[in-house]
């Protein structure tokens, strides 16, 4: 494998995620369930939703950013009630009320906040039509430059680290066309290939190399990183395993995934840690919050694995349980039967009692 390292000696097609290959038209009528299921997932149902998703996106992108937020809070009724029963609504509902117990003066607030949840997310989904824009037309503001400023003193790359929280594919935007670009990374492809497709030409749009998972992308962002020519944004709350493994909420901390990524790229460029946000403030309006960069236990010291991700956990997860009605992961969370039991859920219940009467 050749090992480039600038952007421009590599094919934006790498950048598209891999698809898996068609499954025989004539598997539809199979007599053999799982090929059957295979088939229907392939021609079927992600074909409807990729029609569908194709036809929107582009009808939504000529629109104003605030009508098109809008309309993705409209649909929230039609679509709570199509996915009713479903298993994924369900687990939403229950890591909800897991994480805030102990937070809500009655039930109605309760509702109304994880309502709000439901109304954020579909205005996320809907705003990935229009994220190009936000930067540009003014609709994200800043707070935390100074840390920014602090981060790039020492003349070391930047590593960006986030969570998903507000519409997160406008801080790629921000990072890569405003702050500290060209900004690389990597991401996690969706299941449906249309999806994929969409995603990939709205990065095309504004040349950003954004890797999906394999060895050869490693490869490229270690290469890249090391040239010391690029910023690189990583979202540390991925689902790996069918499991969201960051912020821990009280479980083991993940040996591997994002976040050790990060620590490991950061080490081998000589790199720094920025930790960093979104927040909705309004329809298709964010913050775009910049933390103090994590400081090296000495200056040409690496920073230690393990108690650098325990780092970005304590930093991230309060964030996360502050803007829960944001965090796009809630749905992918899988927490244990025994958590509500466990010692960190009657800290957290605890915790949130005492800010209530605050």
């Amino acid at each position: 494998m050749s090992r480039p390292t600038r952007l421009e000696d590599i094919p934006f097609a790498e950048t598209l995620a891999k698809e898996p290959a068609a499954p025989a038209l004539r598997d539809l009528i199979s007599r053999d369930p799982d090929r059957r299921e295979r088939a229907g997932l392939h021609w079927i149902r992600h074909s409807k939703d990729g029609v569908l998703n194709t036809l929107f996106h582009h009808l939504l992108k000529r629109c104003s950013s605030g009508f098109v937020s809008d309309f993705g809070a409209t649909l929230v009724p039609l679509m709570r009630w199509f996915y009713r029963d479903k298993i994924f609504p369900q687990r939403i509902s229950s890591n909800f009320s897991a994480l805030t117990e102990g937070r809500w003066t009655d039930d109605s607030v309760e509702k109304a906040t994880l309502d709000r949840w439901f109304r954020n997310i579909a205005r996320t989904l809907s705003e990935f039509c229009i994220v190009n824009k936000l930067w540009k037309n003014s609709r994200i503001e800043v707070e935390g430059i100074e840390h920014l400023e602090a981060a790039r003193r020492p003349g070391r790359p930047l590593i960006f680290t986030s969570m998903h929280l507000g519409t997160w594919e406008a801080l790629f935007v921000t990072i890569h066309e405003g702050l500290a670009g060209p900004s690389i990374g990597p991401f996690q492809p969706e299941p449906n290939r249309f999806k994929n497709r969409i995603v990939h030409a709205i990065r095309k749009e504004r040349r950003q190399y954004l890797f999906p998972p394999g060895q050869r992308s490693a490869h490229r962002l270690y290469h890249l990183m090391a040239s010391k020519r690029y910023s690189m944004t990583i979202f540390i709350d991925e689902v790996r395993d069918k499991q969201v493994h960051l912020p821990a909420f009280g479980r083991k901390l993940p040996e591997k995934g994002n976040a050790v990524v990060a620590v490991k790229i950061a080490n081998a460029c000589g790199g720094t840690l920025v930790p960093t946000y979104l927040t909705r403030t309004g329809p298709a309006r964010f913050k775009m919050i910049i933390l103090p960069p994590l400081e090296r236990r000495a200056a040409a010291a690496p920073y230690p694995v393990r108690e650098t991700v325990q780092d970005l956990n304590d930093l991230f997860e309060p964030i996360v349980l502050d803007h829960i009605d944001e965090w796009y992961m809630l749905s992918e969370l899988r927490l244990a039967r025994s958590f509500e039991k466990s010692p960190y859920a009657a800290t957290l219940a605890r915790e949130n009692a005492r800010r209530r009467s605050v």
